[in-house]
Formats: C-alpha cells, structure tokens, sequence
C-alpha cells in the first residue's frame, strides 16, 4: 500500500511496542491523532475515489502499517464521532456526521 499524505490531517503516528499491553498503550497515547487522522483519510477517500485501505498509523517501523478497509469505514467513523462526542469536538462531529452520511 502507498502511504498518501492527508493534506488536512495529522501525520500518521508511529505507534512503538513490544506486547498487546504496550499496544493498547500506545492506542490511548494517540487517541487524538488516530481519530483525526480516520476522519481526514476517509475524506480523502471519498474526495478522490480512492478504494484502497486508509493507513492510519505506522507500527514499529515505516513499513509496518495500521490501516482501516473500505467496508470498515463506516465503522470506524462511528467510533471516530464517539471519541469527538465524548472530548466535546462538536464541530468535528458535523464534520463525520456528513462524512458518514457520505460514505452509506
């Protein structure tokens, strides 16, 4: 999979671990990013017909990559506007509602 840069959104995180413990770690030391960064690559997405899987994060090293598939974004997004209900992002929270809409 090429790595395509998201313009609007956060460069993907490197997520460094040895252990599932060290990988959830790692999940919640990101949170922010990792949501941000689904919001922007699906967008991305769905602007220029891109059909390939959305990388999210780098794990361990550049060649290792996290990545969401296409019929696991709506998914995604639905746990994307979760976090942004929960940190109070009400603006972000417009932004994937219409992105979901988009996506259906």
């Amino acid at each position: 999979m090429n790595y395509v840069p998201i313009p609007k959104g956060a460069e993907p995180p490197m997520l460094r671990f040895e252990t599932d413990m060290e990988f959830h770690q790692e999940l919640s030391k990101y949170d922010h990013e990792i949501h941000i960064r689904t919001l922007y690559a699906i967008q991305y997405a769905c602007d220029t017909n891109f059909e390939d899987d959305i990388m999210i994060a780098f794990m361990n090293d550049e060649e290792t990559i996290l990545s969401v598939p296409k019929d696991c974004w709506k998914e995604n997004l639905e746990n994307t506007l979760q976090y942004f209900i929960d940190i109070e992002d009400y603006e972000k929270c417009k932004e994937v509602k219409q992105l979901m809409d988009k996506v259906e």
